[in-house]
């Protein structure tokens, strides 16, 4: 994410926006698939820690502790209006609501001039959900010349609570409803802003990307695009110049498709099924005869979290050949690609499949395989006695762990070796 200052017609306006991507369509959704959430909210922590680089002018915080499942966009926000010294939310982007806790670690630099003769430089005040007011952390020095690349020990120094009072938010939330791939705006009266006042605007970068920004009729106007369907938050935040005051407004906005027909399951987010589905509709919509062989997910780093297998690559049986199709976004695909020979060692598969990734992630960590993993592929591999599709896990601790889609068993390395392994053998 960038935080990027925007003068517009004299008014200063920061905005949270993701780096630009592009914006590729993949025409009318038919399938409606329920809701996914995601509001910004103060996360809990464990530990806190601040420490100052004095070689690059950096002030690094550190975060650690366990947040509500599916949590992303955990960030520190700085509060402009905390007088006298530094100020920090801990917030994140939390939905789907989902059962248990995952563990996360946080570390965040700020640009800088440490230690300040108008301010405190000895600490920095950080809420967090088990201290919404805000708990003193102590700031550690680094020597010239040194580094911080171990933040981790600083972490170690138990903060002390203190007091701090949180913005005033304007009664009641406005709702939004957009349909999915369709461009809407979010204005806000520009008056308020005057006499050296600004306007800051926080958004879930996995939900929508911000396409534009402009004042119009006398309003600050912000245009954005989804990225994925399902509820999630737009905050608005007004900081008086002259007059001294924090305003914020809170649009809830709805995500939503219209669809040709019921789905078949109530499902809570544009899930794997979802998105595979997406692509081998476009891909029959080029060749009709299309059957799946494999479904290639990874992620951009090691996760225990299904959700963060976000990049898909669906290889499909077409004719005498082999298309395939690579995601580009949530739900969004490029260009489908044909090659001239066929693809092997796979048995097609019948689409669609009655388990979903999330599911075999459940039973995967049942299993005791709690460890990350980098990739999952959903494929039928072409051995003697596999007889039925497998989501494979490539865990980091380098173990291939099947589980099979129909009889929900979990196994190392179905291919080579089919002994199912018991809740000993797992945690060995």
């Amino acid at each position: 994410m960038t935080h990027k200052h925007n003068v517009i017609n004299g008014y200063n306006v920061l905005i949270d926006r993701p780096k630009p991507k592009s914006l590729n369509r993949v025409g009318t959704q038919t399938f409606l698939f329920l809701i996914s959430m995601g509001f910004l909210q103060l996360i809990p922590a464990d530990k806190l820690a601040a420490l100052y680089d004095t070689s690059s002018r950096q002030l690094r915080l550190f975060a650690k502790g366990n947040a509500q499942q599916f949590t992303s966009g955990i960030s520190f926000y700085r509060d402009p209006q905390f007088v006298g010294g530094l100020k920090f939310d801990l917030q994140g982007w939390v939905g789907p609501l989902g059962t248990g806790q995952e563990p996360y670690t946080k570390t965040q630099n700020f640009s800088i001039q440490l230690p300040s003769p108008v301010i405190n430089s000895k600490s920095v005040i950080i809420a967090d959900a088990n201290h919404p007011e805000g708990v003193q952390v102590e700031i550690h020095y680094t020597g010239l010349g040194t580094t911080a690349a171990d933040l981790n020990g600083a972490g170690e120094f138990w903060a002390i609570p203190a007091a701090e009072v949180a913005p005033t938010q304007l009664p009641g939330q406005e709702t939004i409803r957009a349909l999915f791939k369709e461009p809407f705006s979010i204005k806000q009266s520009a008056g308020v802003s005057k006499q050296g006042g600004s306007v800051d605007i926080k958004f879930d970068p996995a939900f929508l990307e911000l396409t534009d920004a402009g004042i119009q009729g006398g309003d600050i106007a912000w245009t954005f695009n989804s990225l994925q369907m399902g509820n999630t938050q737009v905050i608005v935040t007004i900081f008086g110049g002259i007059a001294k005051f924090v305003m914020q407004r809170v649009y809830d906005v709805t995500i939503f498709v219209l669809a040709d027909a019921k789905p078949a399951t109530d499902t809570l987010i544009l899930n794997f099924l979802g998105r595979v589905n997406i692509a081998m509709r476009l891909i029959r919509e080029q060749y009709p005869d299309a059957q799946l062989y494999e479904v290639q997910a990874t992620g951009k780093r090691p996760s225990t979290n299904p959700n963060d297998i976000s990049q898909l690559k669906v290889v499909c049986r077409a004719g005498k050949g082999t298309a395939i199709i690579s995601s580009t976004g949530w739900g969004e695909f490029g260009p489908v690609s044909y090659v001239d020979q066929p693809w092997l060692e796979d048995v097609v598969i019948n689409w669609p499949v009655s388990m979903d990734l999330s599911e075999a992630d459940s039973l995967l960590k049942q299993a005791g395989f709690t460890g990350s993993y980098g990739n999952v592929t959903l494929r039928h591999p072409l051995y003697p006695g596999v007889d039925e599709p497998y989501y494979i896990f490539g865990m980091t601790s380098g173990q291939y762990v099947f589980v099979g889609v129909n009889d929900k068993k979990v196994t190392v390395n179905r291919a080579g070796q089919p002994t199912v392994v018991d809740q000993q053998q797992a945690t060995a």
